[in-house]
């Protein structure tokens, strides 16, 4: 992970699937087979975007066989630079 302290910011990496490798994860499945959606947590306290317009990719998926059968697809915050949280600058780590 970058910080740039002199502008209280970090720097966000995920890596990004395409549609191919969803695509790939897919598959395989029953046609049948419940997709759920895992989101992350916000990447800082200070909103990306005012307006709450949230933009996700996907970063993963797994079948879930140990409880639903589910495939759990993760979407997670773009890459990007986002502020660092003010109270709490141990949470980047998670």
């Amino acid at each position: 992970m970058t910080i740039d302290h002199q502008n209280d910011r970090y720097r966000h990496e995920v890596q990004h699937w395409t549609v191919g490798q969803l695509g790939e994860a897919l598959r395989k499945l029953p046609y049948d087979t419940v997709l759920r959606v895992e989101v992350a947590r916000a990447p800082s306290t200070s909103h990306p975007d005012p307006w709450g317009n949230d933009q996700f990719v996907v970063t993963g998926a797994t079948l879930d066989d140990y409880s639903t059968g589910h495939l759990v697809v993760r979407v997670d915050y773009s890459s990007d630079w986002y502020m660092l949280p003010d109270e709490h600058p141990s949470d980047l780590a998670s």
